[in-house]
């Protein structure tokens, strides 16, 4: 099965430094994305390489995510370790942050291996679908938060 590709991009009137803020309290996603059940830390690294957190997905399901890069107030990259009830076999995110006018530009790229053969062929392009709508809400709710906690420029 061939490798997926989702890009999502948005410019944020937040300074890069309190959206990293959000982003780099890893465990905690949850706290301010509604699109998630709970996360929470696995083990007691809560940042840099090779710190991991539990993710319960919404509506069921859940999964574990290990950073594998870390460029402090820039860049995150994860290899997301799905369960049974995930429909991939393997994905990896990286999360990268430029400083943009007055803000902040937030690019999400997340690459998965769909489940099911031939199946996933055809569930591709609804999952495509529905996991950009996913993490462009995400990217407005860490902007929204970022916000709420002083982070205008």
């Amino acid at each position: 099965m061939p490798e997926r590709h989702i890009t999502v991009q948005r410019r944020m009137a937040a300074s890069t430094s309190s959206v990293w803020a959000l982003f780099a309290d890893f465990p905690h996603l949850a706290s301010h994305w509604s699109g998630l059940r709970a996360t929470s830390a696995i083990g007691n690294q809560t940042s840099g390489v090779g710190a991991r957190r539990h993710v319960k997905l919404k509506p069921i399901g859940s999964m574990d995510e290990t950073v594998t890069t870390w460029e402090e107030g820039r860049r995150i990259d994860t290899e997301n370790h799905p369960s049974v009830s995930v429909p991939f076999n393997r994905a990896e995110t990286t999360l990268t942050l430029e400083p943009d006018n007055q803000g902040t530009l937030a690019t999400f790229d997340y690459r998965y291996v769909p489940r099911g053969g031939p199946i996933g062929r055809f569930t591709g392009p609804l999952i495509d679908k529905m996991l950009t709508a996913t993490f462009t809400e995400m990217l407005a709710a860490t902007e929204e938060a970022a916000l709420a906690n002083g982070g205008e420029r």
